[in-house]
């Protein structure tokens, strides 16, 4: 890792330089616009050691504090190469897992899960098998050895446990009962694709899409195997859901979005049977987008979300999205995971850490 002085990467052996990427290095890069927040932002940067994919952090999974995986990616409209990444050191050197490898649509996921330092799951189209063909690799070394699992195909997926995970391919949903080996599929009625996938035990989860002018959240208590509807119909027509988060079992939030009538924030208190907007329109609507968020308790939540040409910003939250705060940021937040009390995010080869004060 190198201390920054805007984008630049500074060598030069002068003392204070060194000291201060010491600091930085050792987890004391706070942004000083922060100081009278409820919360602290320290951003981590970081070196894709000999990647030829990697150019930025897509989705990320913190396995511990120093250990943390990742989706890198690059493209343009069209296209985008896509390949799992691994840090050792908290996210301020990567390196790929060449096997991994795929090429989708600028919409497209590449599937991964892992439950701790030495179990993991990914599904890949550049393995062992014919070319395109999809195959799921699991790992119980992180990722020294990979075991091939089976064929099947996903676009979302999440392990609660060594032999349970749960996974999606546009509007199916699947399951499994050991490690991945064999998949069951339960029909979802009306979604038309499953965009977001949440599970907080091996009983209790959550999926979301849209259908129509509807949007569409199915909660299952049972582990997928039946599915209860909450039906949304916004005042205008979501296209997208951008994200999904529960806190806990009753507790939850998504945003979704419309090309042009921007980015809307609703909430439930029962579990997601019913959804609420939020009235605070100073991150929603017409020339806004939210791309994550995440709640550090139930009162203290965070929406990054981009504004007019692309500035990025911060709503925060600290009474449960009674009042909402903004702040500008010096670049955007792609995806974030609750970890260890924290809000950590990928933005580029960067980490951002939010810690609550």
């Amino acid at each position: 890792m190198y201390a920054e002085f805007g984008d630049a990467e500074v060598k030069k052996p002068v003392v204070m330089i060194v000291v201060l990427a010491e600091l930085v290095s050792a987890g004391y890069g706070q942004d000083p616009k922060t100081e009278n927040t409820p919360f602290t932002l320290t951003w981590t940067k970081g070196k894709c050691l000999g990647c030829k994919t990697a150019a930025a952090l897509g989705e990320i999974q913190f396995v511990s504090r120093s250990e943390v995986w990742g989706v890198g990616r690059k493209g343009d409209l069209n296209a985008v190469d896509t390949i799992v990444v691994h840090s050792t050191d908290a996210g301020r050197t990567w390196r790929e897992v060449p096997q991994t490898r795929q090429v989708t649509d600028p919409d497209g996921q590449l599937a991964f899960s892992f439950l701790d330092v030495a179990r993991g799951w990914i599904v890949s189209r550049n393995g062992g098998g014919e070319p395109d063909e999809p195959e799921m690799i699991g790992t119980r070394d992180g990722g020294q050895h990979w075991q091939s699992l089976s064929h099947q195909f996903l676009q979302r997926m999440q392990f609660v446990d060594a032999t349970r995970g749960y996974g999606t391919v546009a509007g199916e949903f699947f399951r499994t009962d050991d490690g991945g080996r064999s998949w069951v599929e339960t029909k979802i009625p009306d979604i038309g694709f499953i965009e977001r996938l949440v599970f907080l035990t091996p009983d209790n989860g959550w999926i979301a899409g849209i259908h129509g002018k509807d949007l569409l959240v199915f909660r299952t208590a049972n582990g997928g195997r039946d599915w209860e509807e909450s039906r949304t119909t916004p005042p205008q027509p979501p296209q997208r859901v951008r994200d999904l988060f529960f806190f806990d079992q009753q507790r939850g939030w998504l945003t979704i979005w419309n090309q042009g009538e921007g980015t809307y924030l609703y909430s439930t208190f029962d579990g997601g049977k019913h959804w609420t907007p939020d009235p605070d329109l100073s991150f929603q609507g017409k020339d806004k987008m939210a791309i994550a968020l995440g709640f550090t308790s139930r009162e203290r939540g965070f929406v990054f979300f981009l504004e007019g040409k692309g500035q990025s910003r911060l709503a925060y939250t600290a009474d449960g999205g009674t009042h909402w705060h903004t702040q500008v940021l010096p670049r955007s937040v792609e995806d974030c995971q609750l970890f260890a009390g924290d809000l950590v995010c990928s933005a580029g080869l960067r980490l951002l850490t939010l810690h609550p004060k």
